[in-house]
């Protein structure tokens, strides 16, 4: 009961702040900020002709009491690109105001909306800005406050925009034009692998092979599918209308399942559950009530981090903490792994079945490196390819992790397919039979 009213109320999170989104049409309230620089928008790619479009509502800055006018030329908007980054933060740590280094594009600053006030207006209430990309580039849109001891607050909706061959609007940066194919693609392969496994459960359904692994593996791969369909349309549905609706939710609630079953099943299958006995020791449970609840906060972090915005002063909170919390689940799962691996060179060294207890050795050694080569490269060289490939071909850090993840899944259900010759299983039988016989022999030696 408990746990089915806290999945309840995570899917109620996930649907709360995922329809808060609206992907490439942003929207972000500024509430008494204090920050000298707010990152509106993440690197997007333009391509020659792209639009930038700003709406910014009731702007308003407060100053301490008996402090001078404020210079409304030090509050702007301005666009720099994602190499510069490094020299933007080297101007801020030299005291520097932002919109005075030569590097970034100042697009308009508070002064310039004084500009436009009607007669008789007290305050503008509302500016839009539109520009038109004429340099192709890797932008970022920032807001910058150079008056010291200032907040400000203000609304502001961005949307931008590239155009197709048809000069159709493209709400998708350069670099993301291909990933709604990429994840058709992989919908298609992960499809076919779900169907695949289905097919060997099912012609193995009245042999001894199947476990009930077999069917938590099953699972695993139908809510990967799942999952890797409702990312293609959340993108092609973003790339037609700037908003990915409903597909957000869909997408989230399927990840959060997978992400949960693909660490339930790795540990599992780790410790030699239901392979090589159909119990878990209580340190084994322990493991597992660690790393489900670890895997339900990284999920929330992810929502956050996916759907909140950097201009959300917590954000970058939750982006470290969604990266710790990921790296010791990627860590947890790997104890088990360990365990079974010490475990069975201690048995090798004291076991007169050498041969087969070596066996089993190599086959735990090659599944541990196996899935460390798949944590190393999915957490770490992916985002070391997508920081350091230009900006046209982001795309390929999203088709090189669901490749790995595909090859890491097919993988492991060869090395654990419900096969009666199984090594695992004839292993099992074997030690069964020989403990039978070991035991018959006492019963002689006693008589």
């Amino acid at each position: 009961m408990r746990s089915s009213s806290i999945a309840r109320a995570f899917v109620v999170l996930v649907i709360a702040l995922a329809a808060k989104a609206s992907a490439r049409i942003t929207h972000h309230v500024v509430d008494k900020d204090d920050r000298s620089l707010i990152l509106l928008r993440e690197p997007f790619g333009f391509a020659k002709g792209g639009v930038m479009e700003i709406e910014l509502k009731d702007p308003r800055f407060f100053l301490p009491e008996n402090a001078p006018p404020a210079d409304k030329t030090k509050f702007g908007f301005f666009v720099t690109e994602g190499k510069d980054e490094g020299a933007l933060d080297a101007a801020l740590g030299d005291g520097a105001c932002v919109l005075d280094v030569d590097f970034v594009d100042v697009l308009f600053t508070f002064s310039d909306m004084e500009a436009q006030k009607k007669p008789g207006e007290e305050h503008v209430h509302a500016f839009e800005h539109r520009r038109e990309v004429t340099k192709p580039g890797d932008y970022m849109l920032f807001f910058a406050s150079c008056e010291p001891h200032t907040v400000v607050s203000f609304e502001v909706t961005t949307k931008f925009i590239n155009k197709d061959a048809n000069g159709h609007n493209d709400y998708l940066g350069r670099g993301e034009k291909a990933l709604p194919s990429v994840y058709y693609l992989f919908f298609l392969l992960d499809a076919g692998a779900c169907v695949a496994w289905a097919y060997v459960l099912g012609r193995s359904a009245n042999k001894r092979g199947v476990r009930k692994i077999h069917w938590l593996m099953l699972a695993l791969v139908s809510f990967k599918t799942l999952s890797v369909l409702a990312q293609a349309g959340r993108y092609h549905i973003t790339r037609l209308t700037g908003s990915s609706k409903g597909w957000t939710v869909a997408y989230y609630i399927f990840t959060v399942c997978r992400s949960m079953l693909l660490f339930s099943v790795i540990a599992l299958v780790g410790m030699g559950w239901s392979f090589l006995k159909p119990f878990l020791h209580q340190r084994e449970k322990n493991l597992l009530m660690a790393v489900i609840p670890l895997q339900v906060m990284a999920n929330i972090a992810s929502v956050v981090v996916g759907e909140e915005g950097p201009a959300d002063e917590g954000w970058f909170a939750w982006q470290n903490m969604f990266v710790v919390i990921d790296i010791v689940c990627c860590c947890a799962i790997l104890v088990p792994i360990v365990w079974s691996i010490k475990h069975l060179r201690d048995s090798n060294e004291s076991s007169e079945k050498k041969a087969r207890n070596l066996e089993k050795l190599l086959l735990f050694r090659h599944f541990y490196v196996m899935t460390v080569a798949y944590i190393y490269f999915t957490r770490i060289i992916v985002y070391l390819l997508l920081s350091t490939v230009e900006y046209e071909f982001r795309w390929t850090a999203a088709f090189f992790s669901e490749l790995a993840t595909l090859a890491y899944y097919v993988a492991t259900g060869y090395m654990f397919r419900p096969e009666e010759d199984n090594m695992y299983f004839s292993l099992k039988q074997e030690e069964d039979e020989d403990g039978v016989e070991m035991s018959d022999r006492a019963r002689w030696s006693e008589v």
